[in-house]
């Protein structure tokens, strides 16, 4: 049964590889009162955007002033508020995109689902 996960994880590393490649960028979305969020950037942001740049992978981040307020104009610049218009029920932070060109290939909005769709694309 090992061996089946170890497959199965090994796979969906190099789908996502795949699925980023070429010129794609994740997008990470934070606030500025999220603990999540600190304790992510602190636990494994560094190693992560390491690893996307091994990939060539691009890494991009925005900070909102509250999680209570994530869609807040002011924090997306132009060319970014088009992946918040794409998400109209955005809720709380943190937030992790894929994007490729004008398209979100993938998205996550927890630190879990960070770490099963996203952190093997780092690894």
């Amino acid at each position: 049964m090992i061996g089946f996960g170890t497959a199965l994880f090994v796979g969906g590393t190099s789908r996502f590889v795949e699925a980023a490649a070429p010129g794609s960028w994740v997008l990470y979305v934070s606030a500025a009162d999220c603990r999540v969020c600190r304790g992510w950037e602190v636990d494994h942001q560094a190693a992560f955007v390491h690893g996307l740049q091994r990939h060539g992978i691009g890494f991009r981040q925005i900070t909102v002033t509250s999680l209570r307020n994530v869609r807040d104009d002011a924090a997306w610049t132009a060319d970014l508020a088009w992946i918040r218009d794409t998400y109209p029920n955005m809720r709380g932070t943190p937030w992790f995109f894929l994007v490729s060109g004008r398209t979100i290939e993938a998205a996550a909005n927890s630190t879990d689902l960070w770490r099963m769709k996203f952190a093997p694309m780092a690894a």
